[in-house]
């Protein structure tokens, strides 16, 4: 099952990021977008990320999902 993860990547502080799974909503954090990348590849292979932004933000806040 693909999922989706949502992540802001602030440079000099790192990588935060929420996603759902099993009907529950986690966060967690990624000292580098290498980590991240690393850890989507090996745990959710098929899943999309998506870089939460100025222009997004209020959107998916809306939808719930972040």
């Amino acid at each position: 099952m693909a999922h989706s993860i949502y992540y802001d990547h602030i440079q000099a502080y790192g990588v935060n990021i929420t996603y759902d799974f099993k009907g529950e909503r986690n966060y967690d954090f990624f000292s580098s977008m290498c980590l991240f990348n690393a850890w989507c590849s090996s745990e959710f292979p098929n899943s999309k990320t998506i870089e939460i932004t100025n222009s997004n933000y209020c959107r998916l806040a809306e939808e719930g999902v972040i």
